[in-house]
């Protein structure tokens, strides 16, 4: 029986993964769209003629659907989460969680009064180079972790995600979020602390376009990140890289936080170098898969849970704010959600400066 997919946006990702991504895979189908760009539906429906393809948030989900995922703009995941969870809708939510702190825990409330699974679109956890890294590092590779340092380095074109309005955070939330996710994951431990610059810093219009960060983790552990956002390519390009560093060898991985599901390890310790390259899965598929299985009574995994990503959009945004604050280090103590909610410009300080 196939599991009916229907995605609100009709945009880049849409349009140039997302649907191949459902026709990769047999068991799913597109079975909606929705967006109130006409000409965005016109492209989608000319990809896939089955699904209804609409500007109507009625008839959108008048549709049959199995899951609901929502790949809008940042400022209208809420609405559109909060509607699919309340409907009992499995729901797929594309990272960042929300706009704000505020509006990810209203997300993460709808979840936990609803019956229906639900998922953070954390796409580069299914990435195949990934699970070979992780599970390399499980197996003792290159010891106990130090320290991790990562470039993760976009085109875009000027649109939505960076105004402040529609994304909440620029290249932090939209690109310097995959090391955030990973060094979380490797390092099994919520951050103590974090300190960054960002340009431009406090803008109430614009969001980041350049971000230098360093978050801490217990033992003197920490993750070094840049992200940014470039507008004078011709064409797309991506950056996606980063080092962990062990007390007994090293890793350098390469592309998997890429959208086309690649990636190669480079691995350097007591056995000498090898060059690791998986074979490559389309990501989002994987992650499709992953939801119908949890949508027939499998648990979804913590590391692509809605508090998971709740967690880390208040890691983001507390970077966002130490910048704001002349690049203080912001104590986060041991619950980052709990201390903050989000940028100064939703109110509080996500912790404590030092």
């Amino acid at each position: 029986m196939s599991y009916r997919i229907g995605i609100i946006g009709a945009g880049f990702i849409t349009q140039t993964v997302l649907i191949t991504a459902i026709n990769d895979a047999d068991g799913l189908s597109l079975a909606a769209v929705l967006d109130s760009d006409r000409r965005a539906i016109e492209a989608v429906s000319r990809l896939s003629t089955n699904a209804v393809c609409t500007d109507s948030e009625e008839e959108f989900f008048s549709v049959q659907l199995d899951v609901v995922h929502v790949a809008t703009p940042n400022n209208l995941h809420e609405h559109y989460a909060c509607r699919a969870l309340s409907l009992g809708m499995a729901t797929l939510v594309e990272k960042p969680l929300a706009d704000t702190v505020a509006a990810g825990r209203r997300i993460v409330t709808a979840h936990q009064q609803s019956v229906a699974p639900a998922m953070i679109g954390y796409m580069s956890k299914h990435n195949s180079t990934h699970r070979r890294m992780e599970a390399l590092i499980a197996e003792g590779a290159i010891g106990p972790l130090r320290a991790m340092t990562a470039r993760c380095l976009g085109w875009r074109e000027g649109n939505w995600r960076n105004k402040r309005r529609e994304a909440g955070l620029g290249s932090l939330g939209d690109l310097g979020i995959y090391p955030v996710l990973t060094a979380v994951q490797l390092f099994g431990a919520e951050p103590t602390s974090c300190q960054a610059v960002v340009w431009p810093s406090g803008d109430p219009e614009q969001t980041d376009i350049f971000a230098d960060g360093t978050v801490w983790f217990s033992g003197e552990r920490y993750l070094h990140l840049q992200s940014s956002f470039t507008f004078h390519e011709p064409t797309p390009v991506m950056v996606s890289e980063y080092t962990i560093v062990g007390s007994d060898g090293f890793m350098h991985v390469s592309g998997s936080w890429a959208m086309d599901g690649g990636g190669y390890i480079e691995l350097w310790n007591r056995n000498g170098h090898t060059v690791i390259k998986p074979a490559p899965v389309n990501p989002y598929t994987e992650q499709y898969l992953l939801l119908a299985a949890c949508s027939r009574g499998a648990p979804v995994p913590p590391a692509v849970s809605l508090e998971r990503g709740l967690s880390d959009l208040a890691i983001l945004c507390a970077l966002d704010d130490s910048s704001a604050n002349g690049g203080a280090r912001i104590e986060f103590g041991s619950d980052p959600v709990g201390l903050g909610s989000g940028s100064r410009r939703q109110s509080q300080i996500p912790g404590q400066v030092a």
